[in-house]
């Protein structure tokens, strides 16, 4: 699942590279700038896989970058034609759908 949610940072990223190019560069950023705090919730879930002891701690900076991800998908609502706007916050929606199933499995095993 480590590579499945890799594998969907980059499509983020290349999805906010063609943003720029078709759509416009405030697109764009808004998208780094979610991919940049999906990297963040990334290394949270990692690390609340491999060691769920100390979970009180990441689940509130996990759940910091939940709000800001959502108030990202809420501003996206200003350019609601941008397809590669809409494509990268779906992009974002799988990711924390498969990194949720990723840091279950490690408390689980836990």
């Amino acid at each position: 699942m480590k590579k499945t949610m890799q594998l969907i940072l980059l499509m983020m990223l290349v999805t906010a590279g063609l943003t720029a190019i078709f759509e416009g560069a405030e697109q764009a950023l808004l998208l780094v700038v979610m991919t940049g705090f999906t990297g963040q919730g990334y290394q949270i879930m990692c690390a609340a896989h491999d060691h769920p002891e100390e979970d009180e701690i990441r689940s509130r900076k996990l759940k910091a970058v939940e709000i800001f991800t959502a108030v990202c998908g809420f501003i996206s609502f200003y350019w609601l034609n941008s397809v590669g706007l809409n494509a990268g916050i779906g992009l974002c929606l799988i990711f924390y759908c498969v990194g949720m199933k990723y840091m279950k499995e490690g408390t689980a095993a836990a």
